[in-house]
């Protein structure tokens, strides 16, 4: 995106001759690093072709509408001719012709002005970096520091719960300072960004990915590529000797760029700089990409338009995996220099079947979250799930830190066996496999029975952290079976392992307890037992670290659960109560626990390197919320990155 779209609602002038033009745009320094937030967006741009128009009139989902500013509404003057003075007495014949052809004539720029619209109303163009990759990259990664089209007053919202960040006028130099601070952390203060970066730098970083030529290549490889974009050639070309510390270049031209060639590399690879971008990779993928004019062919590939049609938003990141095509790729090249390795097998042709042909991914600030967005075909492993609230987080308590969720995992891990199981070359495999769980019942007997399932780990009321595993049993009875089978053989193995068993009623659920005090010293913080526990009942079935925690999940039903608290309610809302996963973390809440802990054993100086450049910008992290969701023929994730307001 070389240029930002009009910001919808943004009304183009119209002088008194009735012409509609836009407003010009205010020229920007070429030294400023980030534009003023008073400066009036420049002309809309044409849609590109490989990302397809949509809508802007309503608020994301993820969006609270209260968040939105306010639609600013032209109004007709009372003069009925958008304050055209009102035609003298001696001129009134073909006054009602002329009424009816000006009300069409407004008609007909309104249905206009809608419909452009709704074809350009935030909707992202490729940026300049697509247009240099080659052709036959399979994994392209892009970040937007010039905050395009709504990201940059996002951001600034965002950004308000930050200590110096609360003054929308101070918002350039603010960002400048974290920027400075961020690079100064990473390089010991070697490299600042507005000393070193921002005088050259003009916001878009990308690198391509090919695959190598050869299994035993190492480095970049002749299709890869790394594209940034650039506003001052001369200060470019200086930066690069500069950082390159006193190694020496074979300096060139090749087109319209200075081609830079390390003198160690044999020519093996390239820098190049034009009046666009920098250009990193092999020499060949260099010399491509400047004969392309930064007009390749990759954003036609079939599978790179399908990605690039999901990102309809204004993005800071986006990436493109083009995983059917890599996936062959690497299977082709071990055939050709290790047939033997794929010789009677049809373990790869499974595994490719079962593969989406692409995945794309991108992220925006919104308000007050940073969100991402993941997107693809849904994958082929012979179980379906459906859009449907979480059985779990109305299990466990309202004090959860994490939750990590699949829908129906005992189906999906059933049918995924099933595909490999027939295969000869998995035969050795799922002999042993079937051996280890025949004293159980077999795979069925042990997950089979499995319907919503999730990791998760929960702050208990005695101060103690506790986790486990937690199933929504599709069949109580079958979960019941597999619990009675574990007592009976830990009550018949434990002693000899230096475990103790011992049941207790919880409720009326019976909860079992494998203590391994007796063993020895476990080096576990004060208030944490050597023990694990399990229970089961017609909700739920829990096994995990401690007794407390398995309590803890027995007595989290309605009322006193996750899926209660406010907070993680107001989250779920947003990211998608109907579902097929979710993951849930109480970054605050961790934050808090953790940074104690932290404090204690990190020597004084780093911890006060991290209360200055870090932790101010954690603090207002709130949560993380993310869900996946079947949507049509492909799966679709949203993850929040939320601060609280």
């Amino acid at each position: 995106m070389t240029d930002e779209q009009r910001p919808e609602g943004t009304p183009a002038s119209t002088p008194s001759g009735g012409d509609t033009v836009d407003s010009a745009p205010a020229d920007e320094s070429p030294t400023q690093a980030w534009p003023s937030l008073a400066t009036p967006p420049p002309p809309a741009q044409t849609p590109s072709p490989s990302m397809p128009a949509v809508s802007q009139s309503q608020p994301e989902p993820w969006e609270p509408s209260t968040s939105l500013p306010e639609k600013h509404v032209s109004t007709v003057s009372e003069t009925g001719t958008f304050g055209a003075a009102s035609p003298p007495a001696g001129s009134r014949r073909g006054t009602g012709l002329r009424w009816i052809v000006a009300i069409v004539g407004v008609a007909l720029v309104a249905a206009v002005s809608v419909a452009v619209a709704a074809l350009i109303g935030g909707k992202p163009v490729t940026s300049t970096a697509m247009g240099y990759m080659p052709k036959d990259i399979v994994s392209y990664t892009e970040i937007r520091l010039d905050l395009p089209g709504d990201q940059r007053q996002k951001l600034a919202s965002f950004m308000k719960p930050i200590p110096g960040f609360d003054d929308s006028s101070q918002f350039d130099t603010k960002l400048n300072e974290l920027f400075d601070q961020v690079l100064g952390a990473a390089s010991h203060d070697e490299v600042l960004w507005t000393r070193d970066i921002s005088p050259w730098f003009a916001g878009e970083l990308a690198v391509g990915t090919g695959i190598p030529s050869t299994l035993a290549r190492t480095g970049m490889d002749a299709t890869s590529l790394f594209v940034a974009t650039v506003k001052d050639r001369a200060k470019t070309i200086d930066w690069i000797q500069k950082a390159a510390k006193g190694a020496t270049f074979d300096r060139s031209t090749y087109g319209d760029a200075d081609l830079l060639a390390p003198a160690a590399a044999s020519g093996q690879w390239a820098i190049a700089v034009n009046d666009k971008v920098l250009l990193a990779g092999s020499t060949e993928a260099v010399k491509a990409a400047i004969d392309s004019g930064g007009k390749t062919t990759w954003t036609q590939t079939d599978d790179v338009v399908s990605a690039l049609a999901t990102v309809d938003k204004d993005y800071v990141m986006v990436g493109v995996t083009r995983v059917k095509a890599m996936a062959d790729a690497i299977v082709s090249l071990i055939g050709k220099e290790a047939p033997d390795k794929l010789a009677g097998t049809q373990l790869d042709e499974t595994v490719l079947g079962m593969l989406p042909a692409w995945f794309a991914n991108s992220g925006r600030f919104e308000n007050d979250a940073f969100v991402t967005t993941s997107v693809g075909p849904a994958g082929k492993v012979g179980y379906d799930t459906s859009n449907r609230p979480d059985q779990i987080v109305g299990h466990i308590p309202a004090s959860t830190l994490l939750v990590a969720s699949e829908h129906d995992a005992g189906p999906t891990l059933s049918a995924m066996i099933a595909k490999f199981r027939p295969l000869p070359e998995a035969k050795p495999f799922f002999d042993q496999f079937d051996r280890a769980l025949s004293l159980l019942g077999g795979f069925d007997a042990v997950a089979g029975w499995w319907g919503d399932t999730a990791i998760v780990v929960s702050k208990l009321n005695d101060g103690t952290i506790g986790g486990g595993l937690v199933v929504k049993p599709r069949d109580a009875a079958a979960a019941d079976r597999l619990f009675t089978a574990l007592n009976g053989f830990v009550a018949l193995g434990g002693s000899s392992a230096g475990a103790t068993v011992r049941t207790a009623d919880h409720n009326g659920t019976k909860v079992t307890v494998v203590d391994f005090s007796a063993a020895g010293s476990s080096g576990l913080p004060p208030g944490y037992k050597p023990e694990i526990a399990w229970a089961t009942n017609a909700d739920i079935a829990v096994v995990g670290y401690g007794e407390t925690f398995v309590n803890a999940v027995l007595d989290s039903g309605a009322g006193h659960s996750l899926a209660d608290d406010a907070r993680f309610k107001g989250l779920l809302e947003r990211a998608g109560s109907d579902n097929i996963a979710l993951t849930f973390v109480d970054i605050k809440a961790l934050r808090t626990l953790l940074e104690p802990l932290a404090q204690a054993s990190a020597p004084a100086e780093a911890w006060d390197q991290y209360t200055k450049r870090i932790q101010p910008y954690l603090a207002p992290i709130d949560a993380l919320i993310a869900t996946g969701r079947k949507d049509g023929s492909n799966d679709r994730g949203v993850t929040f990155i939320a601060t609280p307001r």
